[in-house]
């Protein structure tokens, strides 16, 4: 389990433009995984559900589904 930031810089910086998309996709995609517990205020994530999410998420401007 890790947080945003950790997800960011170890497994999704080649996938996601930022940490700060990474956030706004947290409070606005709907098909954004939940979180699965929580260190302080940190709500941590599976890095694997993120890397999901982030792999099979639709790309802007793209209309080609190949």
């Amino acid at each position: 389990m890790v947080g945003l930031r950790e997800a960011y810089d170890n497994h999704l910086s080649d996938i996601v433009t930022s940490l700060e998309a990474l956030r706004w996709a947290r409070h606005n995609d709907p098909d954004f995984p939940g979180p699965v517990d929580k260190r302080g205020a940190e709500f941590l994530y599976r890095a694997g559900g993120l890397k999901k999410w982030a792999r099979d998420r639709p790309r802007a401007g793209t209309t080609d589904p190949d």
